[in-house]
């Protein structure tokens, strides 16, 4: 079990490390790296529940998670009410 735990966190630290590259160059107050922290929290994200917690905008959620979906894998397979989890 301790194998699996250190591999699960191997897993998400790698993860962390690919979404917070497209956080460089960024302005100083972008929210986009609270997103990545949120991302790697919860099970599943979905653009109502990022924008609540990074107070932000539907619209500006749906953005920054259109920008990190290359390393996140969308769930539903739907276009409304999509939610998004580390790959």
């Amino acid at each position: 079990m301790a194998k699996a735990d250190a591999k699960e966190l191997d897993r998400l630290t790698l993860a962390r490390e690919l979404l917070l590259r497209k956080c460089k160059g960024r302005r100083t107050n972008s929210r986009m790296s609270q997103l990545v922290d949120l991302c790697l929290a919860s099970p599943v994200v979905t653009v109502p529940l990022a924008a609540k917690e990074l107070r932000v905008s539907q619209q500006a959620a749906t953005t920054m998670i259109g920008e990190l979906s290359s390393n996140l894998r969308e769930l539903t397979g739907r276009g409304r009410y999509r939610a998004w989890a580390v790959i």
